[in-house]
């Protein structure tokens, strides 16, 4: 029975595994690089790099500018400048599901050009920029990893001895399987943890029995009530004027007791509009969730929320230990590092099902699905990456004067992972698409703190070190730091194309010395 279980729980978890693979390393990358989504975000803006210091808050000013493109939107956001983000961002959502968002200058309130790397890869990782049908998919491979997490521990049963060995001198599938153990057990808790609580962020929206039940389909009503949040009705009259934003910031802070990080109105066409402030999730691991509102045409105190109930405090720690917005950037780093460990365990999974085929397969062609499995391997596992490298390049190289710079940013993304997959794709066949990749790879890093360099006068690394703005340095760093370890990763592929590459020459040449004898 024991091992009728283990063969079991081993095809559960090779086929889990392989089947949610290639989306959970996209997940997983995108995630993991959104540790530092705002971080990245103020890097990728070097018009803000010579600020210094708190800014002013210029709430009024945003909300004009968001009122120029819609006036009518259900509600408009704002978030102040701060440590992790020179830049202020107000955002409008309007009723039909549309948005938009701009970047301002929170001297002044004036606009500059919109970036948002961070943000593209937190989206990314939550959704794939597929909007609900994307964050169905993610929920539904977070399931498939939390199956393949369980089934893979019964099948390893000596998983943590393992985990002290890597045989990869040796190369081939010992090699691949050693990495994926080290890598599965030095992130194992982390990896399940962030597995269930990506499920759970969204469980009302997945597991919706409950809420159709007793709230008849309305989401927002069910959030209203378990997260005492507050929204008045429309009541179908225009809002004559605005009540100044900033002028309400000092008695909120006062009632909350903390620094206002955000401002919204809700129905700013409508006299039903409120004035609403909140502050960020930085100081627990729960989101803190407290907000004041005031009426948006007299600026009078209406509503402070109450305390949410004990579910949703439990469901917003599950949530805050997935964003991780506690903790400061030791904490982030940590994340940083076990998520790279997750995007090892599962390149080195989906390479340990190629490697242990290889032999009776070797002579499938490309359109087999053992080929499709290699070229969906190098495709996404070595040109992802690449494709991350060329967007940061791209952040850099792209004129100022572009009306979309950040869809173009995310263009050049495509584009380079498009040709990076179908490079690979074309050159696995031979054997050489892990080692171009690699290498193309290592040049697109290294790119990165040149390309700044070149076009950033004011936030190039030695600008950014000499200030002593670690953050801002840290991501050309970062970069370097990939650039030698893809070095060092195509070196060795090159190393093990070599006797392959040799094999066939010394075939000839024997069959020649036998011809002439």
């Amino acid at each position: 029975m024991k091992n009728s279980l283990r063969q079991a729980m081993a095809w559960l978890h090779t086929w889990s595994g392989l089947i949610a693979g290639w989306l959970l390393f996209v997940i997983f990358v995108g995630g993991t690089i959104a540790c530092f989504d705002r971080e990245l975000d103020d890097w990728s803006r070097p018009p803000l790099h010579d600020l210094s210091g708190p800014q002013p808050t210029q709430f009024d000013a945003a909300f004009a500018r968001v009122r120029e493109h819609a006036p009518d939107a259900h509600v408009w956001w704002a978030h102040v400048s701060g440590e992790r983000k020179r830049g202020m961002e107000a955002f409008w959502f309007n009723d039909d599901g549309s948005e938009g968002h701009v970047l301002l200058d929170p001297r002044d309130g004036s606009r500059i050009p919109a970036s948002g790397p961070g943000q593209f890869f937190f989206e990314l990782h939550y959704d794939l920029h597929a909007g609900l049908w994307g964050m169905y998919l993610v929920g539904f491979t977070g399931m498939l990893m939390m199956v393949a997490l369980v089934a893979g521990v019964i099948t390893h049963k000596k998983i943590f001895k393992d985990f002290f060995m890597l045989r990869w001198r040796g190369g081939g599938q010992r090699a691949w399987l050693d990495g994926h153990n080290l890598a599965g057990v030095l992130g194992l808790p982390f990896h399940l943890m962030i597995a269930y609580t990506g499920v759970a962020i969204f469980a009302a929206s997945y597991i919706f029995g409950g809420t159709q039940a007793a709230y008849g389909g309305d989401v927002e009503k069910f959030y209203e009530e378990a997260g005492g949040f507050y929204e008045r009705p429309e009541v179908g009259r225009p809002l004559e004027s605005l009540h100044s934003v900033d002028a309400l910031v000092a008695d909120a802070q006062r009632r909350m007791g903390v620094r206002v990080e955000w401002a919204s109105v809700h129905h700013p066409a409508d006299a039903s509009a409120l004035i609403s402030f909140g502050t960020d999730h930085a100081r627990r691991v729960a989101w803190d969730m407290q907000q004041v509102h005031y009426d948006a045409a007299t600026g009078a105190f209406v509503h402070q929320s109450a305390p949410a109930t004990a579910g949703y405090d439990t469901y917003a720690f599950l949530g805050g230990l997935h964003m991780a917005q506690f903790g400061g950037a030791p904490l982030r780093w940590l994340y940083f590092v076990l998520g790279l460990a997750g995007c090892v365990m599962l390149a080195t999974g989906m390479q340990v099902w190629v490697r242990k085929r290889e032999q009776r397969v070797a002579a499938a062609h490309a359109l087999s699905g053992y080929g499709l499995v290699r070229a969906l391997n190098v495709g996404v596992v070595a040109g992802m990456p690449f494709a991350c490298a060329a967007m940061l390049v791209a952040n850099r190289l792209l004129p100022a004067s572009l009306d979309d710079r950040a869809g173009a940013e995310v263009m050049a993304f495509c584009l380079a992972w498009a040709a990076a997959a179908a490079w690979g794709a074309v050159r696995e066949r031979s054997g050489q698409g892990w080692r171009d990749l690699f290498a193309a790879t290592a040049l697109a890093m290294a790119a990165i703190p040149l390309a700044n360099l070149a076009t950033a006068p004011h936030s190039h690394l030695f600008a950014t070190a000499a200030r002593g703005e670690w953050a801002l340095a840290a991501v050309d760093l970062t970069a370097l730091g990939f650039a030698i370890a893809f070095v060092a990763i195509a070196h060795r592929a090159h190393r093990r194309l070599a006797p392959a590459a040799a094999a066939p020459r010394a075939a000839a040449a024997r069959a020649g010395e036998e011809g002439l004898t």
